[in-house]
């Protein structure tokens, strides 16, 4: 069973499976925010992968969305190949939201309550909604994205072998991804960028050795303990 369980819930089906609810209810607290004439901000790294679509010449929110959702059906239709049926455990993904919420239990001993959220506000609502789209948008542009092309292009420039590429680039994306939350108007301090450093080392190896959705789910579940201890 638990053989099973490492590699089904580390696949991409079971990611996007866990972590479509993360993105259904952040694109619709932003949407309610928004019809609600409430002042609000969406997470960095959403606006990030927005802007690159205008970029495109395509709508940056709609664009967003479509492709979540052309993705999802493609992995759905490549599950058949990989697993032989469409059958979807409730046990698996109960387990892996039990597993996650145990690894943001231990970022949040490490971490001393700082946020791993970009954009935060005063309303309460709003932090919430973006604590669920740093778990998405963050993991997406910070895992997912930048470890794969950094350890591509690290190969390809300086000859290194897998593992050492890999290594630079756990260190380099997690540089980069403590400083992308000092955008804005949080001031820098040594201990918060070291702390947010750690964290990014941290959940890269989550991400390498249980996969995009357990750790998507364990940056978001960590920033809501954050929010609900300090509010």
């Amino acid at each position: 069973m638990f053989s099973e369980y490492f590699f089904k819930s580390k696949s991409l089906f079971y990611s996007l499976l866990v972590t479509l609810p993360l993105f259904i209810i952040y694109e619709i607290g932003i949407f309610f925010l928004f019809k609600a004439d409430i002042a609000f901000s969406k997470n960095g790294a959403d606006v990030l992968i927005e802007e690159f679509i205008k970029m495109l010449g395509l709508n940056g929110y709609y664009a967003a969305s479509s492709i979540f959702i052309i993705v999802l059906f493609f992995v759905l239709f490549s599950q058949r190949k990989n697993f032989k049926t469409f059958d979807i455990s409730i046990k698996y993904i109960s387990i892996m939201i039990i597993e996650s919420l145990l690894y943001a239990g231990v970022l949040l001993l490490v971490l001393q309550n700082i946020y791993l959220i970009q954009g935060l506000t005063t309303n309460v609502i709003n932090n919430i909604i973006l604590s669920i789209g740093a778990g998405l948008y963050e993991e997406l542009i910070f895992r997912f994205l930048l470890l794969f092309i950094l350890t591509k292009s690290f190969s390809f420039i300086f000859k290194t072998n897998e593992s050492s590429s890999l290594i630079l680039s756990i260190i380099f994306s997690s540089i980069l991804f403590s400083s992308f939350h000092y955008i804005g108007i949080e001031s820098f301090t040594p201990l918060s960028f070291t702390l947010r450093f750690i964290a990014g080392v941290y959940l890269s190896l989550i991400y390498i050795k249980r996969g995009f959705g357990i750790v998507a789910l364990t940056h978001a579940f960590y920033d809501l303990f954050v929010i609900f201890q300090l509010t």
